[in-house]
């Protein structure tokens, strides 16, 4: 079984079971200690590009366009220690989006403190964050 859809289907049981007001950040803490649990007693092959890494970050942001917001979101990675690997942003119509892929092998901080403190930002940017570890997105996401 690839590790994706183990991910996927681990998360989908864990999302079954809590409900529709399952809190995402103890899902995510369930679903990864599950995981590893899994893993430890059948080792597979792991392969990142096809189902994602936890120690990467996918960061999405969008609001009303602003200067400042680019720079808002880097400084809490460049202060956590975490290097962006790919970036995207656009502007339509004066609506800002932007995707960050960033590396996170390197945190001064958990990725829950990291994720609270780029939701944090987000308020004061007047913008809306969302983050969450890639291999977690990818398994959430998947067609």
């Amino acid at each position: 079984m690839a590790n994706e859809d183990l991910i996927y289907r681990i998360t989908r049981a864990v999302y079954e079971r809590l409900g529709p007001g399952a809190d995402e950040q103890m899902v995510e803490q369930l679903v990864t200690d599950i995981y590893r649990e899994v893993r430890q007693s059948n080792p597979v092959s792991s392969n990142a590009t096809a189902t994602g890494s936890s120690e990467r970050m996918i960061i999405s942001v969008f609001g009303m366009d602003h200067p400042g917001i680019v720079a808002g979101v880097s400084q809490i990675l460049a202060e956590a220690s975490c290097s962006i690997i790919d970036i995207n942003q656009t502007v339509v119509q004066g609506k800002f989006a932007m995707v960050i892929i960033g590396d996170t092998s390197r945190a001064r901080e958990s990725t829950a403190e990291l994720k609270e403190r780029l939701r944090r930002a987000g308020e004061q940017l007047g913008v809306r964050i969302y983050a969450q570890r890639e291999d977690l997105f990818n398994a959430m996401h998947r067609v």
